[in-house]
């Protein structure tokens, strides 16, 4: 029998591990010129990053593709910041940490990626990975490869998953975690309407209504002043008031309104 320290067998087989990755579970042929491109950077450069511009459907956000394959490190993605192209540099830099020698896992926080903050990274369910990140299925054919957000603060401090948050920009960086049993048939990131002293005062929600066009609406009641309209994920505002919950069979063209917290919800159609 080989005298093998068990630290020194464990370190050949996540070396050999890594290196079946390499050889056996990615792809290595083009459909496009796309692929190409992808293929092609991830041979040069190591990784090949993703950027989806913002629209109705969600925001902006870059994710890396090859970082796993070429480091044995997780895949990054970043949301939110008003500019793909800083998001890129800020994975491309976080790439080039990797490199060096750096790592960073589910619950690290950083000071050395953003100038002025520090950042924390989370671990991204698979349960997203079709939904946001395509081009990391496609290469890696499936879901067998780990995700980390790197997740940023408002100028305050403050992370999303906090109460003191800037509410405004719960749009801009949902939280791509384990998700909980979700009762709504409209997706996490759906955009909805609520107001400024929901979401900044915590004034009560007491009305709710699920529009022709599908649309939600969250309201307190309070104003009808256009400044005072704000856009959410429907996950944030779930999130915010977990017994929305009981809406979620709301039909569309119907609205579901109460006098205050204490008392039940009355459905009524919208025949306005």
């Amino acid at each position: 029998m080989s005298n093998i320290s068990p630290h020194i067998a464990q370190t050949r087989n996540a070396a050999f591990i890594h290196l079946a990755r390499k050889l056996f579970m990615v792809r290595t042929t083009p459909d496009d010129d796309s692929d190409r491109k992808l293929l092609a950077d991830i041979q040069e450069f190591g990784w090949h990053l993703v950027a989806i511009q913002d629209d109705e459907e969600g925001p902006a956000y870059v994710f890396s593709v090859g970082l796993y394959h070429t480091l044995g490190h997780p895949e990054i993605c970043i949301f939110g910041l008003s500019d793909v192209q800083i998001m890129g540099q800020i994975i491309n830099d976080i790439g080039d940490r990797v490199r060096a020698g750096r790592s960073f896992a589910d619950g690290d926080v950083s000071t050395e990626i953003l100038a002025d903050y520090s950042c924390m990274f989370r671990k991204v369910s698979p349960s997203w990975y079709r939904e946001y990140f395509g081009y990391d299925r496609w290469y890696y054919e499936g879901d067998d490869f780990p995700l980390l957000q790197c997740v940023w603060p408002d100028k305050s401090g403050y992370y999303p998953w906090q109460a003191e948050y800037n509410s405004q920009l719960l749009w801009a960086q949902p939280i791509l975690d384990e998700p909980s049993a979700w009762p709504f048939a409209g997706a996490k990131n759906s955009a909805v309407f609520t107001t400024r002293q929901v979401l900044e005062e915590n004034h009560p929600i007491l009305y709710v209504a699920h529009d022709e066009d599908g649309d939600w609406q969250f309201l307190c009641g309070t104003t009808n002043e256009e400044a005072d309209a704000r856009v959410v994920s429907l996950k944030n505002i779930v999130d915010l008031f977990p017994t929305l919950a009981e809406l979620a069979d709301l039909p569309i063209g119907w609205y579901a309104c109460r006098d205050s917290v204490d008392e039940p919800w009355q459905r009524e159609p919208d025949e306005s």
